[in-house]
Formats: C-alpha cells, structure tokens, sequence
C-alpha cells in the first residue's frame, strides 16, 4: 500500500471495519466519555482473532483496519495470530467519546495521551501498517475548521513517533466523499510542511453499486483528481450495499490498468455484519454465514495482479510537497493547534485549542 520510502508495492486487499462484536459508532461521536458506549476491542480476544483469521484467510485479506482498541489490554496473540496468516493492520488512534468532535473541536492533554498510547502498543508489532488520526470528521462545508484539530493531531502523533525512536510508519487520515469539499480537504492535509502533513490519504467512497463501472460511478473522475496527489492513496472503505447480494463488481476495475498507477488497493466496509447491512459475516450469538463475501470476493481477486511503475525512490528526502498555493489558504497550514508541550488552561480544563483560527469553515464552496 506504501510505497513512498521504500522499494516493493503492496496494495491492501480486502476486509475491514474489523469491529468485532460491537455497536458500529462513529469514531467522532459526541458521548461525553467512553464510558457511554459498548467497545470491544477485537484484537484482545484470542479466540475470536483464531476464528476470525480463518474467515480472513479464505478471503484472501491481507489487511484489516481496526478502528478502536483498549491499548491497555494485551495484543500479542491476536497480533501474532494476524502477522502468521500475513495480515497487516492499520489502527485508528481514535475511539468513540474520545476523538475529535466534529460540532465542538478541540486538542487536548487527554486525546493526546489516547493517541500516543496507542502508537505505544501497536509499535510492538511488525504487521501494524499505520495509523489513521481522524476519520470523517470534517464530513461537511459547515464543519471544517475540525481539520485544523485532525492535521494537529497528524503532526504532534509523528513528531511523537520520530522522538520514541520508533520505525517509520506513516499516519493518515480517512475522508469521506463528500463533493462540496472532498478536494479541498485533499489538498489541505496534504499541504505544506512535511512534519505537519498526512503520510497517506484513506478515501471512503460507495458510488460503485452492483454493475456500475469506472466512468458511471466516478471512479474515472477520483482518478484523474489523484494522479498527481503527493502521497499514497488508497480506499479506506469502499463497497454499496445496494443491491444484495453485493457483486464487487469495482474490484476488477480498482486493482485493473485504470487505477493501479494511481491508487494502492483499498479495504472492502465491513467485516461484521451489523444494522447497517455492509457487513460480510454474522455472529450472533456464534459465527453464523458469510452473506456471499466469501465467495464473491476471492472469486473478483484472485485473478489479479495489479501492477505499477514505481518512481525512483529518493536517496535523503521525500517527494517534494506541493507548493503553498496549493491549500486554500496560505495562511491556515500554519495556524494549527499549538505543539503538545504548548499548552493553556482555559476554564480550568487543559487544552491545545487554538486561538488564532477563524471560527468560519476552512473549506468554504466556491
């Protein structure tokens, strides 16, 4: 899936929101605490990972994306159980009641101590592939000053990472595709300084439904937008749900010729099957059936083998970033939140809010 700093492509396949046996939330959401929501963090439950992994296997995944763990719980064996099937994960630093909130955004001690725990204990781990820091929380023009908080968050998370002597490991974002500000939310976390900008771009998109195709769908216009993004980008979630059983039809055209010198793979919505009806697999009470994902989806890749010319990677530094034109403000990239050590108490609560951003959105219509 990245490709950046080193010298073999890998392109995720296959199954994510790996939220096992848990109400789907929004890792935005406004509960107060964690206490107001059920998570069940599903790399901690060995049994479940061994049970799990054998659905992965025969759907040939080569990643999952988690989208909250408890880091003060023990990983090890689901970890390994992944890394021995040759599943990579990519983990959100978030969890619901304590993120980033997109209808009152802030930086705080706690959310950095959450963030930084987890990188702690996924850091252990050969097969963590990355980090998202946000996820959808910007998801409408009227909201987007949120992004300052997330690109904060982006920078103070791999600044923290560089300082722990840890191996480099990118972090993310996850947008969704929303057409009023989806490129200018691109081109925001992806500009200015390097230190302050996303190391990958994660784009949830469901536009392909049943038999639709690379121009009905807007897969070809996605493409054309991306062809000269700085940094990898992939399908964070992809996959209609309308009609059912779902066809995969879009995954022949996203690991096929039109995409692959552009995009590095993506990971299907979603593991479990829930309320919502994305899901590939049912357990309650046990593991159940597997609602045609598996198969379907061996049956769209096990025929591909996506190919692409790598650029010359660089000796010393990376690609170089857009230039300042390129956000929508040439001011706003350096108006972020203050650096973690910085920080003010107001009201009595510490915080990293900052007080030089506009209270407007970032990303105004045109």
């Amino acid at each position: 899936m990245l490709h950046t700093n080193v010298r073999a492509q890998y392109y995720p396949n296959c199954i994510a929101h790996y939220l096992h046996n848990a109400e789907e939330v929004n890792s935005n959401s406004t509960a107060a605490s964690t206490d107001e929501i059920d998570i069940t963090d599903p790399l901690a439950d060995s049994s479940a990972c061994k049970r799990d992994i054998a659905q992965l296997k025969k759907l040939q995944t080569n990643t999952i994306r988690v989208y909250a763990i408890d880091p003060k719980k023990d990983h090890e064996d689901c970890m390994t159980q992944l890394a021995d099937a040759g599943i990579y994960v990519v983990a959100d630093l978030s969890e619901p009641g304590m993120s980033i909130n997109r209808d009152d955004p802030g930086w705080t001690v706690e959310l950095y101590a959450r963030y930084t725990s987890v990188v702690d204990e996924m850091m252990k781990y050969d097969n963590t592939l990355g980090f998202f820091a946000g996820n959808e929380v910007s998801n409408q023009p009227n909201n987007t000053v949120a992004s300052a908080f997330v690109k904060a968050a982006v920078r103070d998370t791999k600044a923290y990472i560089k300082s722990k002597n840890y191996r480099e490991i990118g972090v993310g974002y996850a947008t969704n595709d929303d057409a009023d500000i989806r490129e200018n939310m691109a081109n925001y976390f992806d500009c200015g300084d390097s230190d302050s900008a996303i190391d990958f771009w994660g784009y949830n998109i469901y536009s392909w439904c049943g038999d639709s195709s690379f121009t009905e769908s807007g897969f070809d216009v996605q493409t054309k937008n991306f062809e000269k993004y700085n940094v990898p980008v992939f399908f964070a979630e992809y996959g209609c749900n309308t009609p059912r059983p779902r066809k995969f039809t879009e995954v022949k055209a996203l690991y096929g010729k039109d995409m692959t010198g552009v995009w590095s793979g993506g990971i299907v919505y979603m593991y479990f099957e829930e309320e919502n009806e994305f899901g590939k697999f049912t357990v309650f009470p046990t593991y159940d059936a597997s609602n045609n994902c598996q198969v379907l989806l061996p049956s769209r890749t096990a025929r591909l083998r996506p190919t692409r010319t790598l650029t010359t990677c660089p000796s010393k530094s990376p690609r170089p970033l857009p230039s300042a034109s390129r956000c929508l403000s040439t001011t706003l990239a350096t108006l972020l939140p203050p650096r973690a050590p910085r920080l003010h108490l107001a009201s009595g609560k510490p915080s990293l809010t900052p007080s030089l951003l506009s209270p407007t959105p970032i990303f105004a219509r045109a």
